[in-house]
């Protein structure tokens, strides 16, 4: 007999969407509302606090720090190389 498993196990959010749009369409969305759904980690006070406000816009809970970053994310990775280079360039001068 075949297991069951528990109904949208495998397209999660994206479920909403049924059979349309692909598997691989799916999955990249599900992927990317739960990054932006997610808590993160402050910068200002360091709780996991920081939620998504809107596009590019994360604001913390505890502080009401708010700060620009990622569609999806608080950070992305060509923000982390240009802060890293403009430290380095710091350090020389």
């Amino acid at each position: 007999m075949v297991k069951q498993f528990r109904k949208g196990r495998k397209s999660r959010s994206a479920a909403r969407f049924g059979a349309r749009y692909g598997r691989k369409s799916r999955k990249i969305v599900a992927d990317m509302e739960e990054r932006s759904k997610a808590s993160y980690e402050c910068p200002q006070c360091g709780r996991m606090k920081v939620r998504r406000a809107g596009t590019s816009i994360w604001r913390c809970s505890k502080c009401s720090f708010a700060f620009a970053g990622g569609a999806y994310i608080p950070v992305t990775s060509a923000g982390k190389s240009v802060t890293k280079s403009m430290k380095r360039t710091m350090e020389i001068e």
